[in-house]
């Protein structure tokens, strides 16, 4: 019984002293667990710093993919669509804006020579209705000469002067007028009018009604150029597109100035270029409209050649039946025109333009 009261109390003792040795052991394995995530996480081990760093933005930037994703496909594509077209309308629109703004200063159309007394009622609406309709965001120039009396021309069948008031048609069309009287005109042209009168061109006839009148017109394009350059150096700036249209004719069809570089009507042209009408790109008009003085002294040495015999009024052709000689062709317009214009190297396309001049009413 003693015997058996010890064993008892051994293994007791036994199993204790094993607990307590299992309870270290245990506790001893939870330190060491500790020891060892302490050493490779603690906040003062930058390596393990930089890890988690990385793993917590990739983790970030996997969340942001994944929901952009999903937010994308749930929306429907109606939405998405109508917020491209209004971005890509509003876009469009204030392209649309800026681009009207611009050709608001991009072209000009300039009138020339002679308003006549039927000019209201025939030459201006048929302007209006063709050209100013047409070409709506160009700004419009005037120069005329301001008569009381249209003067005749009996070559063009006009034999009875008519009274018109030239300031009053002149202003309905536009308020950039410039206005010249005849004196103005001798004053500062009677130096190259005596000269190239020597070279008066046959085919007109008798001397010199007809070749005047085309040094009135020559004059008449350049002062309207000029005065159209005086208003583009006062807003600083040039346009790009430029026609020049004679006031005394009717135009039967819509003209469009932006469809040539450089554009004449396709009639008329007596073996040279219809000198009624001009349109093209701005360095094309400038010569057209702005050379023709400048250029007398190269054509007379260079291209002043005898005109053909088909070209002779009837005067002539009997002169030269008799032996007259003939030594050169003159000036003429049209013919003229061709050479100012090829001199220069500018391309000139013939156009379907139908134009009709006016004529001084017959009594």
């Amino acid at each position: 019984m003693h015997t058996t009261n010890l064993t008892r109390r051994w293994i007791t003792d036994h199993n204790n002293s094993n607990g307590d040795a299992q309870q270290r052991s245990n506790n001893n394995q939870r330190i060491n667990v500790q020891t060892t995530f302490n050493k490779h996480h603690h906040p003062t081990s930058t390596k393990g710093s930089k890890l988690v760093s990385r793993a917590s933005s990739c983790l970030f930037l996997a969340i942001t993919i994944v929901s952009f994703t999903y937010y994308s496909m749930s929306i429907p594509n109606s939405a998405r669509s109508i917020r491209y077209n209004m971005r890509h309308s509003s876009r469009s629109s204030q392209t649309s804006s800026s681009s009207s703004s611009t050709e608001k200063k991009k072209c000009a159309l300039l009138f020339f020579g002679l308003i006549k007394d039927s000019y209201e009622s025939i030459s201006l609406p048929s302007i209006q209705k063709h050209i100013l309709q047409k070409n709506d965001q160009c700004d419009i120039f005037l120069h005329t000469y301001n008569l009381t009396t249209v003067p005749l021309n009996r070559k063009n069948g006009e034999l009875t002067a008519q009274t018109v008031n030239v300031s009053k048609g002149a202003y309905l069309l536009t308020h950039h007028v410039i206005l010249d009287n005849m004196d103005t005109f001798y004053i500062q042209r009677n130096k190259t009018l005596e000269r190239t009168r020597t070279f008066y061109h046959v085919g007109w006839g008798e001397c010199c009604t007809s070749h005047d009148n085309m040094m009135k017109q020559w004059h008449s394009i350049e002062r309207v150029w000029n005065l159209m350059q005086t208003y583009e150096k006062s807003q600083n700036f040039r346009y790009s597109q430029v026609g020049l249209f004679r006031s005394d004719v009717y135009y039967t069809k819509s003209i469009d100035i932006f469809d040539s570089d450089g554009a004449v009507p396709g009639f008329a042209s007596h073996n040279g270029y219809n000198d009624r009408m001009f349109y093209g790109l701005y360095d094309n008009a400038k010569i057209w409209a702005s050379e023709r003085f400048n250029f007398v002294d190269v054509f007379e040495k260079t291209y002043m050649k005898p005109c053909q015999y088909s070209e002779y009024d009837w005067f002539t052709k009997v002169r030269v039946f008799f032996g007259y000689k003939v030594k050169h062709g003159g000036y003429h317009s049209e013919s003229f025109v061709k050479h100012l214009m090829d001199h220069h190297g500018v391309r000139v396309e013939l156009k379907d333009h139908c134009l009709w001049r006016e004529y001084t009413k017959w009594s």
